[in-house]
């Protein structure tokens, strides 16, 4: 059996398993992704990072590498189960039964950092689908010197449009409205370079399998203009998946659940960590999320080994090379 099964590979959940490999408890990390990284490869993989501490700045990507490489040392005590995601959470006496469309999992306790749930895109709203209409983007590379239209208007669109500048023939970035959700100073850089085209909404996508011509309508005229294109970059945004929550007796809201000091949530032996997770002066950084996964872990350990919370050490005396 399991001392703690760890729900979620992002940064929160790979750093939590790395602190129980040094912690001697028998784990695993279960992640419904094919990959890790959670948000950070699903939205953007390739962007720079500047607050994470010790990094003037570091691609997603990159940082989840080096996550999974610290967590290497302890590969053959601490599996990363991929494509699973938690189904069923049931507890029977002193232990949980966790059931996923693959396995079933018993452990004396869980850690949550699923960075509040599951995420979908908002799509574009066309009948058709278009193999080259994109919600994410796994690798710049293949933007090289093509037509690329970027539709949204806040910090992910402009964010995305400046990057992809360096790749593409050419960016066009398409916004509902004049006015932009994003940093003013994004935006500026990005018309440096890029074309801006507001107020304009989506008309229509024209092409086979591939679109080829992005249909636009002026908000305030009506005029339609037509763009051509290679790929269509969509970022409207996006929409938890409903929350499992409820189902599992784990108290929260809008799919953040409560913890208390110790990172535990209402269930006894049920804690959480990260995005996810919600409790009064709690600031969403990648950081923070990996100070409660500390918590956590030093909770559990001290839990199932009530005598080892008089003899804490650090990785300095913990790990000899």
């Amino acid at each position: 059996m399991l001392e703690v099964l760890i729900i979620g590979a992002g940064p929160t959940g790979l750093y939590a398993a790395f602190l129980a490999g040094l912690r001697k408890l028998n784990a695993a990390v279960i992640e419904s992704a094919g990959e890790p990284g959670g948000q950070l490869t699903a939205v953007y993989k390739d962007k720079f990072i500047y607050d994470i501490p010790g990094f003037p700045k570091v691609t997603a990507k990159l940082y989840i590498d080096e996550q999974v490489k610290q967590l290497e040392r302890f590969k053959s005590d601490i599996p990363v189960y991929y494509g699973e995601e938690a189904m069923e959470i049931t507890k029977v006496e002193d232990y949980f039964i966790v059931k996923t469309e693959k396995s079933v999992y018993e452990t004396k306790t869980i850690l949550i950092a699923h960075g509040g749930g599951g995420f979908v895109p908002q799509k574009l709203k066309i009948d058709k689908h278009f193999e080259n209409i994109l919600y994410f983007v796994k690798d710049l590379n293949v933007f090289k010197d093509k037509h690329v239209a970027v539709l949204g208007g806040g910090d992910s669109a402009l964010d995305w449009a400046v990057s992809l500048l360096d790749y593409a023939k050419d960016v066009t970035l398409v916004h509902r409205r004049n006015e932009f959700r994003a940093l003013p100073t994004t935006v500026d850089e990005f018309k440096e370079r890029g074309t801006i085209l507001t107020p304009y909404l989506i008309d229509g996508v024209n092409g086979e399998k591939l679109a080829t011509e992005l249909v636009l309508k002026n908000v305030q005229t009506g005029e339609q203009l037509t763009l051509n294109v290679d790929y269509i970059l969509v970022n409207y945004g996006f929409l938890l998946s409903k929350s499992k929550l409820e189902e599992w007796g784990i108290k929260g809201e809008k799919g953040l659940i409560e913890v208390d000091y110790l990172m535990q949530t209402n269930v006894e032996g049920i804690y959480a960590a990260g995005n996810g997770v919600s409790y009064p002066g709690k600031v969403k950084l990648i950081s923070t999320g990996q100070g409660e996964a500390a918590t956590a872990i030093q909770s559990i350990t001290t839990k199932l080994y009530p005598e080892r919370n008089k003899n804490f050490e650090h990785s300095t005396s913990l790990i000899k090379e």
